[in-house]
């Protein structure tokens, strides 16, 4: 079994990664071992075989990074736990700010994470929102030295935010976009939010796949497809997506506030940290935690159409209303998941809901008829075809 170690600091980590490389020493030079593959379920993985290698040598990732800066002095690394598919704490972003607030614009910085996924992703997000504000001080110190029309062109091509000050290049649905209920509530209730959230989601673009941007996740995009996967999911699976889908709109509204948080006390040289910024306005922990599942979770047919079905179905000569049942009800599940790109999730989704949907307006008298021949209907299983 995978587990997910939930370690919230560097002391910790470095305590847990000496620990384990003192054990493996201890076990001798035959050491056994199972190689670690990317997929969410063992039977994704190539394979679960256990293998045998003689052991070299342990080097932990910390004596590592000591190398490297044996090697480059100029090199600073610094570990910053964060954990799988969840919100930095409020302490892992005044950590970036406090290792980039007193370097260039221009100054390089490298993230990485064991996957190289979501916690690095947004890791550059954070990063890249401090290196944005350092690079709008650096060009506006150059007014008076460069003319006005070129800085101000300058500033629009590398600061530009699609929907405030240039033109959006492509349509994509609310879901796409993270206008989920809680961020509407906060772009409500601050109006900084607003200008926030469309820098947070140029960055988030500019960090996902080909061909939007040069990444390998879209930290956004990723919490709809999730919950595409959820809605044609099994109840267990279903779960952990669950988790996982607010977890990701946690981190997502955090990365909001992160920058509502840099656009505000970042140009006064950073007098406050995040963690205080938070302390003075609580209400955001409150409004995400309380927001962060809401959701649409399970989708269903209006009762007012599931009374005209049901009327079908129960007339005399239903049979010869089967025909006009199951389109109908096609019909609705197509409004219902209407908000979906076509493809397999959205075709999935409709068979699921229609095949619920047909066992929720059978008549008593059909229902027994169907649990007679084919047993309980309460615990059969949906297919998603």
């Amino acid at each position: 079994i995978n587990f997910h170690l939930e370690i919230k600091n560097p002391e910790e980590c470095t305590a847990l990664e000496n620990d384990f490389a003192e054990e493996v020493r201890k076990r001798g030079e035959d050491f056994k071992f199972y190689k670690d593959q990317f997929g969410e379920h063992p039977e994704e993985r190539a394979s679960n075989e256990e293998l045998s290698e003689k052991l070299a040598g342990v080097t932990t990732l910390n004596e590592i990074y000591a190398a490297i800066k044996d090697k480059v002095p100029k090199l600073e690394p610094i570990r910053i736990p964060m954990n799988q598919e969840q919100a930095p704490e409020e302490a892992n972003f005044d950590q970036i700010v406090a290792m980039l607030k007193d370097t260039t614009a221009s100054c390089p910085v490298i993230f990485n994470c064991q996957a190289g996924i979501s916690r690095t992703t947004t890791a550059i997000v954070c990063g890249a929102l401090v290196k944005e504000l350092q690079l709008t001080r650096e060009l506006d110190r150059m007014r008076g030295i460069v003319p006005d029309d070129i800085l101000d062109a300058l500033k629009k091509k590398k600061l530009g935010l699609p929907g405030i000050d240039i033109e959006v290049q492509e349509d994509r649905n609310a879901m796409q976009m993270g206008e989920f209920e809680v961020i509407k509530e906060l772009l409500a209730a601050y109006p900084a939010a607003k200008i926030a959230k469309a820098q947070v989601d140029k960055l988030i673009d500019l960090a996902a796949p080909p061909p939007r941007g040069t990444g390998v996740e879209n930290i956004r995009e990723c919490i709809i497809e999730s919950k595409m996967s959820f809605d044609v999911s099994s109840d267990d699976w279903q779960a952990y997506l669950k988790a996982k889908i607010m977890n990701n709109i946690e981190r997502y509204f955090y990365l909001i506030v992160f920058a509502m948080y840099i656009r505000e006390v970042g140009p006064k040289g950073f007098p406050q940290t995040f963690k205080q910024y938070m302390d003075e306005n609580s209400g955001l922990r409150t409004m995400i935690e309380e927001g962060r599942g809401k959701l649409e979770w399970e989708r269903k047919i209006p009762d007012e159409n599931l009374s005209e079905l049901k009327d079908l179905l129960s007339a005399a000569d239903f049979k010869a209303n089967m025909p006009k049942i199951i389109k109908r009800i096609y019909e609705l599940s197509w409004d219902m998941f209407g908000d979906l790109p076509r493809g397999h999730h959205k075709n999935n989704s409709m068979h699921k809901l229609a095949s619920k949907t047909m066992i929720e307006i059978l008549p008593d008298n059909l229902a027994a008829h169907v649990e007679k021949k084919c047993g309980a209907l309460a615990s059969t299983p949906i297919s998603s075809m």
